[in-house]
């Protein structure tokens, strides 16, 4: 059992080896206030390394998966800075880049479940995704610039999933993206019809999941975080040690141990 921080933005469920963390804003069609950041990375912080937890469900409580950032916290924080003091609004807006961060290198599968609006924040949050669900009635969108402002925090990860043309598109519009068009696009993985079957993706993946290594898991998306950074020499070398390492000492063994033994495998780091 993970020790999980208390919360008071998020409701979190640990069942077997599944986490789901729903961001509980439903007033503010969760708005992702920089509260509502904290905790979350206080969360995946609290399950980085933990193997028993292979899986983490985001959803949003209420009409709206995730409606953008708080802009309160933006006009709290309007106010010049003093010299030598920090700038509150250039921290507000940073702090949810470093959580974007954080949980596009967490080492679990990360699945968004989206309904409803998933704009600003919540765009940024499904990019970083492995698999994103949803239903029909999601719509991505970016309406920053209708503000005055460029959509800075989410950018890199928009245009690093969708490409830079569709990014442009929707930056320059502020237009929505719905679900069946990102459905065709590739970013939404499954796309459904209501709740029930947005609920029954969820648990399809999960048991997907639940066969799979926890620490190959792990390790394919830290080698996929690599690429286009290291070197590929250096990428297939890593590669290449971690499956001689497994094979000997690690999952490896075991499932190799299984296939040929026609079973299936027993993950040490599994639970439930």
């Amino acid at each position: 059992m993970p020790n999980l921080p208390a919360c008071r933005w998020l409701v979190l469920e640990h069942r077997g080896f599944r986490l789901t963390v729903t961001l509980n804003r439903p007033e503010a069609r969760n708005a992702m206030s920089i509260a509502m950041a904290e905790e979350l990375s206080a969360v995946l912080a609290a399950v980085a390394e933990d193997r028993a937890v292979g899986a983490i469900v985001l959803n949003g409580a209420g009409p709206s998966f995730c409606a953008g950032g708080d802009l309160k916290d933006m006009t709290d924080a309007l106010a010049a800075p003093r010299p030598g003091e920090v700038d509150r609004l250039f921290a507000v807006n940073r702090r949810f880049g470093d959580l974007l961060i954080q949980l596009d290198h967490q080492p679990q599968a990360v699945i968004a479940a989206i309904h409803g609006a998933a704009r600003g924040a919540g765009f940024g949050l499904a990019c970083v995704a492995d698999i994103v669900l949803a239903q029909r009635d999601a719509n991505f969108a970016m309406p920053e610039t209708g503000f005055g402002l460029p959509p800075a925090q989410i950018l890199p990860f928009v245009t690093t999933r969708l490409g830079a043309a569709m990014a442009r598109r929707l930056a320059f519009t502020g237009a929505p993206l719905w679900a069946e068009e990102a459905h065709r696009l590739g970013f939404v993985h499954t796309l459904v019809e209501n709740p029930a079957e947005l609920a029954n993706a969820t648990e399809s993946a999960c048991e997907q999941i639940k066969g799979r290594s926890p620490t190959a898991a792990a390790q394919t998306k830290a080698l996929i975080a690599a690429v286009g950074t290291t070197p590929l020499p250096q990428l297939l070398d890593e590669g290449a040690r971690l499956v001689a390492d497994g094979a000997r000492h690690g999952d490896g063994g075991e499932g190799l141990a299984a296939f040929f033994a026609k079973r299936p495998p027993t993950w040490t780091t599994r639970q439930g």
